[in-house]
């Protein structure tokens, strides 16, 4: 039996099939200059979703996988402090921007055994149990998806195993994450803006 991972993901989740993410990436990268935004569809920007292998590394180099190219979505948000004005000629607020929030990641996938589809797929769902339980932030490896964004380090936050009635060979995931930059990146882009300054 052949399976279709995109068609089975999108139909277990919310009955949505999108374009392959891969190819799409083969035929428009020459439009991209990493980490460059420029050119970017509009369809990846609003809230496009997109299949597409994703693995990351922990901090010792083991390398862990996301099974059958999950779907990724991602979400960026400001925290901005709004102040009331007084007066009756003056509507409206005082906006304060304080900062931009982490980029949050939502990973949506299905484990299923492709040689055995009828057996529950245990190691699948055990990987990702061992995925979850590292607290620490885990480098992501080789995602253009990602990486149009600036995303290289990402920080597990939640996980859901969702029931699949009448389904005994498949198990629908959900995986929430933060983006995470590295402490030295920090220190480095503080001291450029000082010299800036200077």
């Amino acid at each position: 039996m052949e399976f279709d991972f995109k068609e089975l993901v999108a139909r277990a989740h919310f009955d949505y099939v999108g374009p392959l993410f891969p190819n799409w990436w083969k035929n428009n990268k020459t439009k991209f200059i990493l980490p460059n935004l420029m050119g970017i569809g509009k369809d990846l920007v609003l809230g496009g979703r997109y299949f597409t292998t994703l693995s990351v590394a922990d901090k010792a180099g083991n390398q862990y996988l996301f099974p059958n190219e999950p779907l990724l979505s991602i979400s960026l948000a400001k925290t901005i402090v709004e102040t009331a004005t007084v007066g009756k000629e003056r509507k409206g607020t005082v906006k304060e921007y304080i900062c931009t929030e982490d980029y949050n990641i939502n990973i949506k996938g299905v484990c299923v055994n492709e040689n055995d589809p009828e057996t529950y797929p245990a190691e699948q769902v055990a990987e990702l149990k061992r995925m979850f339980e590292i607290n620490d932030s885990l480098e992501v490896i080789s995602n253009p998806f990602l990486e149009l964004f600036e995303i290289r380090n990402i920080v597990l936050k939640d996980v859901q195993f969702d029931e699949m009635a009448g389904e005994q060979g498949l198990q629908k995931f959900t995986m929430t994450a933060v983006s995470d930059q590295d402490f030295y990146a920090d220190l480095n882009e503080r001291e450029k803006t000082l010299k800036s300054l200077l």
